[in-house]
């Protein structure tokens, strides 16, 4: 699959499509194992985080380090971590054959991915992912981070915050 021209009409100059390209390919190819074992309607949304959190340079020390792909709970009296706020996003429907654009039904499995903006400034990039109300092979919310690096002009994904699924 190469970048979906929905998401690619989104993208800035300073957005980088390769990265787009590599992370919505990983994550979707992934999420594809997982569908393999289930007859539930599973769909993903695909969105940009231009405002990650920060405080004293938080990190997620993997492969030499990412700036950590959480946002701010603007809800909480003292800090906390929430989902990343997605600026726009786009929904994509496991066909069988596929990714399709599509919206969400109910009480679907959703994979909601955010993706950082300001790539193309960049050599690294952590994805944030969350599977709701629950995982296809889980009974509960699963977060998975994913760290890219650009080397030698080409983006890899080079972490994850958990073993690949097989």
């Amino acid at each position: 699959m190469e970048l979906d021209s929905s998401i690619a009409v989104h993208l800035t100059d300073d957005d980088d499509p390769d990265l787009w390209d590599v992370a919505t390919n990983t994550i979707l190819n992934e999420a594809t194992l997982l569908y393999r074992d289930t007859h539930e309607d599973i769909y993903s949304q695909v969105g940009c985080c231009r405002h990650w959190v920060r405080p004293h340079q938080s990190r997620w020390l993997a492969d030499g380090s990412f700036a950590l792909p959480f946002g701010y709970n603007k809800t909480a009296t003292a800090f906390s971590y929430s989902l990343p706020d997605l600026d726009w996003s786009v929904f994509f429907k496991w066909t069988g054959d596929g990714w399709k654009p599509g919206r969400t039904g109910e009480r679907c499995l959703l994979l909601r991915i955010a993706i950082p903006g300001r790539t193309a400034r960049h050599m690294q990039a952590a994805v944030h992912t969350i599977w709701t109300p629950r995982s296809p092979s889980s009974k509960e919310k699963v977060v998975r981070l994913y760290g890219f690096r650009k080397k030698e002009g080409v983006w890899r994904l080079t972490a994850t915050s958990q073993p690949p699924i097989q």
